[in-house]
């Protein structure tokens, strides 16, 4: 069976996912939707796509488009992977899930009731490295868990016009770069996050978004966290690490895919020596698309679940509250 897709969105994300979804196996690109004619025109014409749409309604009535990705802004996520759903299109979804937690129950209970799958945009699950260090901590071999980082800084982008509009992003640099290391830190560790404390940057009115977090985490079995995520340095850290009374596990570089980065390595530390594992570069974006599908065609749930999604967003909007309070938030209050 061939999947055909639909794009909601002509932003950054999509010059890297489109060419994955047209590279991946038995797949189709049918079409591609932006509220601007134009944009979409130009869109589809550089990417070879067959349909350009304005008109939500009118993708979703094509009877060759079997998913979607939900690409646009933050604040759309939600209405319109209902609408998709209530089509019996399958969704992928862009991270955030949706800026509240109520609207990531809603994704979650319409994809279900219409029996159709919901994925996250977290690829970096994806990435060799990050499936590596999951077995490894998995297998016991850093011991009993003690402390955990994970930190990315990035020089400034170009940011969006939605992103100043109140609602429609919902934060900086926590959805732009955060919540994939708060997805990876749950992904490779096996823990949820339960509590946290946070510092926030400030939010000017004519940059209504944060370009600075400083968080710390307690894990469901004791261990303790912390994340630094910056937009504004240009020659900083990305790095993820993971700490047991047994060894220690370095990801580095292995989240740098937009920055140029190669495929990265894992240092694995402990009183025997140094384990270093290499990894060539890797399309995560190309692996997501072929996870998804596969999913679709009836071999389980996909590698990143809308539940991913919903708990990625507590943990964030639960750092945003500790950051307002200047003092400790438990996870889900």
């Amino acid at each position: 069976m061939t999947i055909g897709w639909g794009m909601i969105g002509t932003g950054r994300v999509h010059k890297w996912v489109a060419p994955a979804i047209q590279k991946a196996k038995d797949t189709r690109l049918v079409a591609v939707l932006s509220r601007d004619k134009q944009r979409a025109a130009a869109f589809a014409r550089e990417f070879g796509i067959e349909r350009a749409y304005t008109s939500l309604d009118d993708l979703l009535r094509d009877p060759d488009i079997n998913a979607v990705y939900v690409g646009s802004p933050n604040g759309l996520h939600a209405s319109q992977t209902i609408q998709a759903a209530s089509a019996g299109k399958h969704v992928l979804c862009e991270k955030p899930m949706a800026p509240t937690v109520a609207e990531c129950r809603s994704m979650i209970d319409a994809c279900r009731k219409h029996g159709v799958r919901l994925g996250l945009g977290l690829q970096y699950r994806q990435h060799p490295a990050h499936r590596k260090a999951r077995e490894i901590v998995a297998a016991g071999e850093l011991g009993r868990l003690e402390y955990a980082n994970a930190q990315v800084e990035i020089p400034p982008l170009w940011t969006p016009g939605w992103y100043f509009e109140p609602g429609m992003a919902g934060g900086g640099a926590m959805y732009l770069v955060g919540v994939h290391r708060i997805d990876l830190l749950r992904f490779m560790l096996g823990r949820e996050v339960v509590e946290v404390g946070a510092f926030i940057g400030e939010q000017p009115p004519e940059r209504p978004f944060e370009d600075f977090v400083l968080g710390m985490l307690r894990f469901d079995d004791g261990a303790f966290g912390s994340m630094h995520f910056s937009l504004n340095i240009p020659h900083g850290a990305n790095t993820l690490e993971m700490h047991g009374n047994k060894g220690s596990l370095y990801c580095i570089d292995t989240t740098s895919l937009w920055w140029g980065g190669s495929g990265g390595e894992l240092l694995l530390k402990r009183d025997g020596g140094t384990i270093r594992y290499q990894f060539d570069k890797t399309d995560v974006y190309l692996d997501e698309i072929e996870d998804f599908n596969r999913s679709v065609l009836g071999t389980g749930e996909p590698l990143a679940t809308g539940t991913d999604g919903l708990r990625a967003a507590e943990v964030s909007l639960a750092l945003f509250e500790a950051g307002r309070k200047r003092g400790t938030v438990k996870v889900g209050e």
